[in-house]
Protein backbone atom coordinates (compact mmCIF):
# COMPACT_ATOMS: atom_id res chain seq x y z
CA UNK A 1 0.00 0.00 0.00
CA UNK A 2 1.39 3.39 -0.73
CA UNK A 3 1.60 6.15 1.24
CA UNK A 4 -1.69 8.02 -0.18
CA UNK A 5 -3.81 5.01 0.14
CA UNK A 6 -2.73 4.37 3.94
CA UNK A 7 -3.75 8.61 4.72
CA UNK A 8 -7.03 7.86 3.50
CA UNK A 9 -7.76 4.56 5.03
CA UNK A 10 -6.06 5.65 8.90
CA UNK A 11 -7.76 9.49 7.97
CA UNK A 12 -4.71 11.27 8.93
CA UNK A 13 -2.26 13.39 6.53
CA UNK A 14 0.13 11.75 3.75
CA UNK A 15 3.17 13.37 6.08
CA UNK A 16 1.80 11.75 9.30
CA UNK A 17 2.08 8.60 7.14
CA UNK A 18 5.48 9.28 6.29
CA UNK A 19 6.48 9.86 9.67
CA UNK A 20 4.94 6.54 10.70
CA UNK A 21 6.97 4.78 7.97
CA UNK A 22 10.29 6.57 9.61
CA UNK A 23 9.97 6.13 13.11
CA UNK A 24 8.80 2.37 12.95
CA UNK A 25 4.92 3.60 14.45
CA UNK A 26 3.70 1.26 11.24
CA UNK A 27 5.75 -1.72 9.20
CA UNK A 28 7.14 -0.01 5.70
CA UNK A 29 10.01 -0.59 3.69
CA UNK A 30 11.23 1.93 1.38
CA UNK A 31 11.36 0.80 -2.56
CA UNK A 32 12.58 3.39 -5.41
CA UNK A 33 12.22 6.00 -3.30
CA UNK A 34 8.81 5.44 -1.87
CA UNK A 35 7.01 3.62 1.32
CA UNK A 36 5.88 0.48 1.00
CA UNK A 37 2.82 -0.14 3.83
CA UNK A 38 2.04 -3.18 5.33
CA UNK A 39 -1.66 -2.93 5.19
CA UNK A 40 -1.51 -5.34 8.88
CA UNK A 41 0.59 -3.02 10.90
CA UNK A 42 -1.28 0.36 9.76
CA UNK A 43 -5.05 -1.49 10.38
CA UNK A 44 -3.03 -2.02 14.24
CA UNK A 45 -1.91 1.51 14.43
CA UNK A 46 -5.52 2.31 13.41
CA UNK A 47 -7.12 0.01 15.41
CA UNK A 48 -4.98 1.94 18.39
CA UNK A 49 -5.79 5.46 17.58
CA UNK A 50 -9.65 4.60 17.93
CA UNK A 51 -9.14 2.67 21.43
CA UNK A 52 -7.24 5.82 22.40
CA UNK A 53 -10.03 8.43 21.18
CA UNK A 54 -12.39 5.68 22.84
CA UNK A 55 -10.65 6.19 26.14
CA UNK A 56 -10.11 9.94 26.38
CA UNK A 57 -14.02 10.96 25.54
CA UNK A 58 -14.99 13.73 27.42
CA UNK A 59 -17.62 12.13 29.88
CA UNK A 60 -20.75 14.56 30.13
CA UNK A 61 -21.62 15.09 33.69
CA UNK A 62 -24.76 16.45 33.55
CA UNK A 63 -26.21 12.90 31.62
CA UNK A 64 -29.53 11.61 32.85
CA UNK A 65 -30.69 8.32 33.63
CA UNK A 66 -34.34 7.24 33.46
CA UNK A 67 -34.80 3.76 35.57
CA UNK A 68 -36.78 1.68 33.89
CA UNK A 69 -38.31 -1.15 36.25
CA UNK A 70 -37.78 -2.07 40.04
CA UNK A 71 -38.25 -0.42 43.17
CA UNK A 72 -36.60 2.95 41.17
CA UNK A 73 -38.88 3.03 38.48
CA UNK A 74 -39.32 6.36 37.09
CA UNK A 75 -36.61 7.97 39.07
CA UNK A 76 -33.81 9.95 36.88
CA UNK A 77 -30.24 10.09 38.19
CA UNK A 78 -28.08 12.57 37.33
CA UNK A 79 -24.22 12.81 38.47
CA UNK A 80 -23.12 15.32 40.78
CA UNK A 81 -19.47 15.94 41.54
CA UNK A 82 -18.81 17.92 45.36
CA UNK A 83 -15.11 19.26 45.86
CA UNK A 84 -14.13 19.62 49.11
CA UNK A 85 -10.72 20.56 51.03
CA UNK A 86 -10.02 18.35 54.19
CA UNK A 87 -6.72 18.82 56.27
CA UNK A 88 -5.35 20.66 53.63
CA UNK A 89 -5.78 18.50 50.44
CA UNK A 90 -8.51 18.22 47.62
CA UNK A 91 -10.71 15.99 47.96
CA UNK A 92 -13.72 15.13 45.00
CA UNK A 93 -16.49 12.59 45.60
CA UNK A 94 -18.46 11.46 42.39
CA UNK A 95 -22.03 10.35 43.01
CA UNK A 96 -24.73 9.01 40.34
CA UNK A 97 -22.55 7.01 38.51
CA UNK A 98 -25.69 5.24 36.70
CA UNK A 99 -25.66 7.68 33.67
CA UNK A 100 -21.88 7.61 33.42
CA UNK A 101 -22.14 3.64 32.95
CA UNK A 102 -25.58 3.63 30.92
CA UNK A 103 -23.94 1.69 28.11
CA UNK A 104 -22.58 -1.11 30.35
CA UNK A 105 -26.01 -1.13 32.36
CA UNK A 106 -28.29 -1.50 29.17
CA UNK A 107 -26.27 -4.08 27.85
CA UNK A 108 -27.40 -6.13 30.71
CA UNK A 109 -29.60 -8.79 29.37
CA UNK A 110 -30.94 -10.39 32.47
CA UNK A 111 -33.57 -7.40 33.40
CA UNK A 112 -32.76 -9.30 37.37
CA UNK A 113 -29.30 -9.01 36.76
CA UNK A 114 -29.41 -5.01 35.43
CA UNK A 115 -31.77 -3.91 38.28
CA UNK A 116 -29.23 -5.63 40.41
CA UNK A 117 -26.48 -4.06 38.70
CA UNK A 118 -28.14 -0.91 38.77
CA UNK A 119 -29.15 -0.79 42.38
CA UNK A 120 -25.43 -1.50 43.53
CA UNK A 121 -24.09 1.56 41.35
CA UNK A 122 -26.72 3.46 42.08
CA UNK A 123 -25.62 4.01 45.82
CA UNK A 124 -22.13 3.75 44.60
CA UNK A 125 -19.65 6.72 44.63
CA UNK A 126 -16.25 7.42 43.40
CA UNK A 127 -13.86 10.10 45.60
CA UNK A 128 -10.41 10.72 44.64
CA UNK A 129 -7.81 13.00 46.34
CA UNK A 130 -4.37 14.33 46.38
CA UNK A 131 -3.20 12.90 49.25
CA UNK A 132 -2.38 8.74 49.69
CA UNK A 133 -4.14 6.78 51.97
CA UNK A 134 -7.23 4.98 52.55
CA UNK A 135 -10.38 7.39 54.47
CA UNK A 136 -12.65 4.67 54.91
CA UNK A 137 -12.49 1.29 56.05
CA UNK A 138 -14.50 -1.95 54.69
CA UNK A 139 -16.19 -2.28 51.34
CA UNK A 140 -13.77 0.23 49.09
CA UNK A 141 -11.54 -0.39 46.19
CA UNK A 142 -8.74 1.71 45.75
CA UNK A 143 -5.73 2.73 43.22
CA UNK A 144 -2.93 4.98 42.97
CA UNK A 145 -2.48 4.50 46.72
CA UNK A 146 -5.58 5.32 47.71
CA UNK A 147 -5.84 8.02 45.91
CA UNK A 148 -8.63 6.88 43.84
CA UNK A 149 -11.61 4.98 45.57
CA UNK A 150 -14.43 3.49 45.10
CA UNK A 151 -17.69 2.57 47.29
CA UNK A 152 -18.93 0.00 44.88
CA UNK A 153 -18.70 -3.74 45.62
CA UNK A 154 -18.91 -5.22 42.16
CA UNK A 155 -21.91 -7.67 40.17
CA UNK A 156 -20.57 -10.45 37.74
CA UNK A 157 -21.68 -8.21 35.34
CA UNK A 158 -20.06 -5.01 36.39
CA UNK A 159 -16.96 -5.64 37.98
CA UNK A 160 -15.24 -3.00 40.50
CA UNK A 161 -12.39 -2.34 37.72
CA UNK A 162 -14.49 -0.52 34.94
CA UNK A 163 -16.25 1.97 37.85
CA UNK A 164 -12.24 2.30 38.96
CA UNK A 165 -11.48 3.01 35.10
CA UNK A 166 -13.75 5.24 35.27
CA UNK A 167 -12.64 7.03 38.02
CA UNK A 168 -9.41 7.96 36.50
CA UNK A 169 -11.21 9.06 33.23
CA UNK A 170 -13.23 11.45 35.54
CA UNK A 171 -10.32 12.53 37.61
CA UNK A 172 -8.00 13.35 34.41
CA UNK A 173 -11.34 15.14 32.56
CA UNK A 174 -12.19 17.42 35.80
CA UNK A 175 -7.90 18.03 36.72
CA UNK A 176 -7.78 19.47 33.20
CA UNK A 177 -11.06 21.34 33.13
Amino acid sequence: MNTTAAAVQARVTVATIRTWCRRGVIAATKAAGKWVIDTASLAHRIALGARRRKETRMLDLSATYTVDGGPRDGETITPKVTVRERRGHTVTTIRGLVPLLADRLDAIADLGDRLHTLEVLASASIVFSDEEGEFYTGGVSTRDNGRLRTTYLGTPDLPVDVVLDLGEQLRTQLQKG
